[in-house]
């Protein structure tokens, strides 16, 4: 038994038999878009640095957004501190001034005797 060695195939080219025509080739696109021109290693370095600037983006709006947070959260916090000095401070002059009534009414009462 002899084994047969494969035919080498020709070229899947169309040939019209025709000899002053040329044989028909691929078409080459002159307009294809940028991103079918880049290789695939390209193109994800590309979405990858998209990515790092995006999430640094984002970082930065949610750091500032924690900032202005963290301000009016101070802001309230002294605002509720000062109310609650100016209720406390209300309430002792309403105290002394009841205090004083007392007091002047105490020392009428010790003038007419």
């Amino acid at each position: 038994m002899t084994a047969k060695k494969p035919e080498p195939q020709e070229p899947m080219t169309r040939v019209s038999g025709k000899d002053w025509k040329m044989a028909k080739t691929a078409t080459r696109r002159s307009q294809m878009p940028n991103a079918l021109k880049q290789t695939y290693a390209e193109r994800m370095a590309k979405t990858k640095q998209l990515n790092i600037a995006r999430d640094m983006a984002k970082s930065m709006t949610q750091a500032k957004i924690d900032d202005k947070r963290r301000k009016r959260e101070i802001t309230e916090e002294r605002k509720k501190i000062q109310e609650e000095k100016e209720r406390i401070a209300s309430l002792a002059a309403k105290m002394s001034a009841n205090k004083l009534k007392r007091l002047k009414k105490k020392a009428g009462n010790l003038k007419g005797r």
